[in-house]
């Protein structure tokens, strides 16, 4: 019975803190954009209509430059953080490859004006069209809307607005297990929600900031008449969490040992799957590891350049076609942009 009122309460508290935190991420990259407009002293001018004045400006400041540098930078941080097992480093890492997604709520403004100059980081991806070299995330996004399309039905908002509830929620969940488990002096976290998952928080995560790439990548015509999403920059810095995951498992091997066997033997990495899911996400690894699970650092840095590489491949398509040919914000309409 103590334990039915504990669970119930954990519920409880996630699903405040999802309500609160929900409302924040949809509403509060608008108002920054708003805000941040007053501080950056750039003219608007709508990209649709003068994206030769977008270039210049571009051209004229050394952007290019800049961009290649931070997002070297981080690129180089990211890589010491998953080989010498700095975890911290690797996330924060991951956190600054995805924050150019705010930017993508400044629609209506100069590209790089506001919020928007966050987006000086994904420079080189967003004018060479290689942000759609992660589109692939966008699978599961078709196979939901697309069917209800044709039944007349427009889920695009309502799917990343579910996504990015339902991932908030088991982030706080599994916080909060683990807050728990870590009070009563559990050195591996094994109950209500870690039962199903080793990792519910990074999980969560991912679900929340899959949401939030959908919404930014729903709105109109950011830069020069078309908006090429946020896939590539979250399909990165999701790799970049299963490999602090993956380091953190390493850790956990070292603290708790054959407890810690038990338990990850038992229970699935990141979300159940069936086997053959499983088996076909693990085979990157082996290939490249020859074991299901990356041990070193440096298997943990070649299993996250070999699961990249997939992603990479398998984007491939969407961006020989050019597909979807209005970009992701007016799929599944295929109506040209109206200004």
């Amino acid at each position: 019975m103590r334990t039915t009122y504990r669970t119930a309460a954990m519920v409880l508290v996630a699903g405040v803190f999802t309500a609160a935190l929900t409302y924040a991420t949809v509403e509060l990259p608008a108002w920054l954009a708003m805000l941040a407009a007053d501080w950056v002293d750039i003219p608007d001018l709508h990209p649709a209509i003068e994206p030769e004045a977008i270039r210049a400006f571009i051209e004229s400041n050394n952007l290019h430059l800049i961009a290649w540098v931070c997002l070297a930078a981080v690129g180089v941080a990211i890589v010491a953080g998953i080989v010498l097992g700095r975890r911290s480093l690797a996330t924060a890492g991951a956190i600054v490859l995805f924050l150019p997604t705010l930017g993508s709520f400044a629609a209506y403004m100069f590209f790089l004006a506001g919020l928007g100059v966050l987006r000086v980081l994904w420079l080189p991806a967003w004018e060479g069209g290689l942000m759609a070299l992660g589109d692939v995330a966008y699978v599961p996004y078709m196979a939901i809307v697309w069917p209800l399309s044709l039944a007349g039905v427009d889920a695009r908002g309502a799917v990343a607005l579910a996504a990015i509830t339902i991932g908030l929620f088991v982030f706080v969940l599994g916080t909060t297990t683990w807050l728990v488990a870590r009070f009563e002096g559990r050195d591996v976290a094994d109950s209500f929600i870690y039962r199903w998952s080793r990792h519910p928080q990074y999980a969560g995560w991912m679900v929340w900031s899959w949401g939030l790439m959908l919404v930014a990548a729903q709105q109109p015509v950011p830069m020069a008449g078309q908006n090429p999403g946020a896939a590539l920059a979250w399909t990165v810095s999701t790799l970049v969490i299963v490999a602090v995951a993956w380091a953190e498992e390493r850790t956990m091997l070292a603290r708790a040992g054959p407890a810690w066997v038990a338990y990850r033997d038992r229970t699935p990495f990141l979300v159940p799957a069936p086997d053959v899911v499983a088996r076909a996400a693990r085979l990157p690894i082996r290939l490249v590891t020859g074991q299901p699970r990356p041990a070193t650092g440096r298997q943990i840095l070649a299993a996250f350049l070999a699961c990249l590489a997939v992603a990479v491949v398998l984007s491939i398509p969407f961006a020989g076609l050019a597909w979807p040919p209005y970009g992701w914000w007016a799929w599944p309409t295929f109506a040209p942009p109206v200004f």
